[in-house]
């Protein structure tokens, strides 16, 4: 049998959407996706901190301008600073996967935050856990608050980056 250009094709693994490449893909090994809570000491401590920036600067600016005309910028750095939280709050990963040789955070929405490879970890205490991911020659860094998962996994996901940023 002669084969037409229709019965050619290559086989059907290759073919993949755009911006894909299937072989890497198969070849990677997925990690379980563990859940994070939001992480309501993070989000206290981020409130605290914007206001105690209001009442800075309008201790600031009161005994030069009054308390009255002090107002309206102390209430534009507020309304900035909450902007700026609710900004922060959206970009916080719902999932991490980590893997032997990668690093995922993934969003409530299902975009990927970032896809890597763990450079370093530090743990403070056991409150919190800063994780840093390589992904395309850029650096970014990923805290995980303990509150935001159980006991237990946060001791394990720590001693999994320890291991995973040595290498």
């Amino acid at each position: 049998m002669i084969a037409t250009r229709d019965t050619a094709a290559a086989p059907a693994q290759l073919h993949a959407p755009a911006g894909r490449n299937p072989l890497s893909d198969a070849r990677r090994v997925h990690a379980p996706r563990v859940a994070l809570r939001p992480s309501r000491a993070l989000q206290a401590l981020l409130l605290a901190g914007v206001l105690i920036a209001a009442a800075a600067l309008f201790t600031t600016l009161s005994p030069w301008l009054g308390g009255w005309r002090a107002l309206p910028p102390t209430l534009a750095l507020g309304a900035a600073g909450l902007l700026a939280f609710q900004a922060w709050r959206r970009a916080q990963p719902a999932f991490i996967e980590i893997g032997t040789d990668h690093f995922a955070a993934i969003a409530r929405m299902g975009e990927c935050l970032v896809d890597g490879r763990l450079v370093g970890a530090a743990q403070w205490g056991a409150a919190l856990l800063a994780l840093v991911v390589e992904a395309g020659g850029r650096r970014k860094t990923l805290l995980v608050a303990a509150d935001s998962l159980d006991a237990e996994t946060f001791r394990i996901l720590a001693v999994s980056a320890r291991g995973a940023s040595g290498r």
